[in-house]
């Protein structure tokens, strides 16, 4: 077991890459026994149990690190920058699309799969966790949400499309759209303010910057239905490789320097949350604000894995 191995290893570092629902237990064993923790995403399956681990790791005294290496690809880390030197201006809209095709096949090949005993969620679980954690990387949690989940192709319990719609505290709006049973889109990410507009899909960043900022120019201009011109500004992306590398090389300079993690557990513990956010929505048929009902999420995981089928999890 786990923490026979952690008896004997007696490790500075244990890498959790365990089933979803064993990543709570496992991780506090191991910041009990005094060890710095790399977690997989996702961190758990509710966010309960991953404040649990947030305060394990307070009180050990220990770092908890959640593998979200997609913070650091080359064209986020650019657009992180671009937001925080204001070249965007105010945030407006924010638009997400993660379509993950998945078959039967790919669901009957471990029977954990889509159930929610063996892994707590479908897509938002799944395949989407770094598309959540980096609508949270560059907004935050919203103020609320109302959200649509749905098992529309899969023959499985969790579901395998969710659409869902935010309000940040500043007043942005935006959507998230993710799905194992569609194809034919590009996974992408589209933020837009009022000077400029982003792109942001894998291994490319297209910033569009206005011409004149949008509240000056609705206010100024003579016309009637159009908005402002704008230009496409060519932006040397940061480094980054978007890899464990870059995960295991920010944990090492953090145990040895103190460096900030990339993904620390607080930070991390926001995709989850809006993840279990989305699931209560879509069950309870209304908006959810935030922070979630902790206690309303866990009976309803609770009342799905008590209808769903029994899976072997246990290491």
């Amino acid at each position: 077991s786990y923490r026979d191995l952690l008896a004997a290893a007696d490790p500075d570092l244990a890498v959790i890459m365990t089933p979803h629902t064993s990543h709570p237990t496992a991780a506090i064993a191991a910041l009990e026994h005094g060890a710095h923790v790399l977690v997989e995403k996702p961190m758990a399956i509710e966010v309960n149990a991953a404040d649990r681990m947030i305060d394990a790791a307070a009180a050990a005294n220990r770092l908890l690190a959640v593998n979200f290496q997609h913070r650091t690809r080359p064209e986020v880390r650019t657009a992180i920058d671009l937001l925080r030197r204001g070249e965007v201006g105010e945030v407006q809209h924010v638009s997400m699309v993660a379509v993950w095709p998945r078959s039967h096949k790919y669901f009957r090949m471990s029977p954990w799969r889509g159930t929610w005993n063996g892994e707590g969620g479908g897509v938002l679980l799944n395949q989407s966790p770094h598309n959540l954690d980096l609508l949270c990387h560059f907004m935050g949690l919203p103020a609320r949400l109302v959200a649509w989940a749905r098992t529309t192709l899969h023959p499985i319990e969790t579901e395998d499309t969710v659409q869902a719609m935010f309000e940040w505290p500043n007043g942005a709006i935006g959507s998230l759209h993710a799905s194992t049973a569609e194809s034919g889109q590009p996974e992408r990410l589209e933020i837009l303010g009022t000077r400029g507009r982003l792109e942001i899909a894998p291994g490319t960043l297209r910033f569009d910057r206005f011409d004149q900022e949008l509240t000056a120019f609705f206010g100024e201009t003579e016309e009637i239905y159009s908005g402002p011109s704008q230009q496409e500004v060519d932006v040397t992306l940061l480094d980054g490789t978007g890899s464990h590398d870059d995960i295991y090389a920010n944990l090492y300079e953090a145990i040895t320097a103190g460096a900030p993690l990339v993904a620390d557990g607080a930070s991390a513990r926001m995709s989850l949350e809006m993840a279990n956010a989305i699931t209560l929505s879509s069950r309870r048929g209304q908006a959810v604000d935030f922070p979630l009902d902790r206690a309303g999420y866990a009976q309803l995981l609770a009342e799905l894995q008590a209808h769903g089928r029994p899976v072997d999890v246990n290491l």
